[in-house]
């Protein structure tokens, strides 16, 4: 299965996104990293389509609890700077300005940037928030950060993730002592049932035309648990409580290995 959807995922909405790039070895100050791969182009060119950035922002969950970590920690946030990793639209760069943030590096290397740069403006807000166009590992900019911000999550939590790229800011300008939003993060599992779709996949191969085709179930059956399905799921199709499988304790300490072993 890994090696299957090594290339590429889905969202729900149907934009297909392919297999984030390797995180490179940091360039040294003042010499730019080599072009793009043709890999990190088909990447970030996912990412250029307002539909995702749609799909994210009206998940309320997720950006209501993106705001509230940042307002939580205005305090501490107030007159330092930030690094948005990924920052796409630049609505969380713009709630770090809400925050009292004195300097903020919006950075994104698909061509969102673009637009992110004009809603940064067209809010009054281009002389605290500076959008970078270009991947983190290829960014120079001379100062230490306060606070690093990122919304790097994938489908379960690991998957089409740019945690590379946030612990790659994090050990290049994350000040010691300094803040990441999100700091800590903990991967949940659960049995589900979903009878309409075993009966769309696998019940389907019993009679087909009037032909016995019960031959194909064991086929239908291997192909169907080999491939993920991303959907969302009433709460009754959920069969018990779920239990943790992963915990990742410390981002602010996390060791890069760790992540990608």
């Amino acid at each position: 299965m890994r090696d299957k959807y090594a290339h590429s995922r889905r969202s729900p909405s149907g934009f297909v996104l392919p297999a984030p790039p390797p995180v490179v070895v940091a360039p040294k100050e003042g010499v730019v990293a080599s072009s793009f791969l043709d890999q990190d182009r088909a990447y970030f060119h996912a990412y250029s389509h307002v539909g995702i950035h749609e799909e994210m922002i009206k998940d309320r969950a997720r950006t209501d609890a993106y705001r509230d970590a940042i307002f939580f920690h205005a305090d501490y946030i107030r007159d330092k700077v930030v690094m948005d990793v990924g920052c796409g639209t630049g609505i969380l760069s713009i709630f770090c300005a809400y925050a009292g943030a004195r300097k903020v590096h919006a950075v994104d290397a698909s061509a969102i940037a673009v637009q992110a740069r004009e809603v940064v403006k067209a809010n009054n807000l281009s002389d605290v928030i500076t959008v970078h166009h270009g991947r983190v590992e290829d960014l120079q900019i001379f100062e230490e950060v306060d606070v690093i911000v990122s919304e790097w999550m994938g489908y379960m939590l690991l998957y089409e993730s740019m945690l590379g790229s946030v612990i790659y800011a994090r050990d290049r300008w994350l000040k010691p002592g300094g803040l990441m939003l999100p700091s800590f993060a903990t991967l949940y599992m659960a049995p589900i049932t979903n009878a309409e779709k075993y009966s769309e996949c696998i019940d389907f191969w019993r009679s087909v035309y009037g032909i016995d085709m019960s031959a194909m179930l064991p086929l239908a059956k291997q192909c169907s648990f080999e491939e993920p399905c991303i959907e969302t799921v009433p709460a009754e199709s959920v069969l018990s409580w779920p239990i943790v499988v992963r915990k990742l304790r410390s981002l602010d300490t996390l060791y890069p290995l760790i992540f990608f072993q």
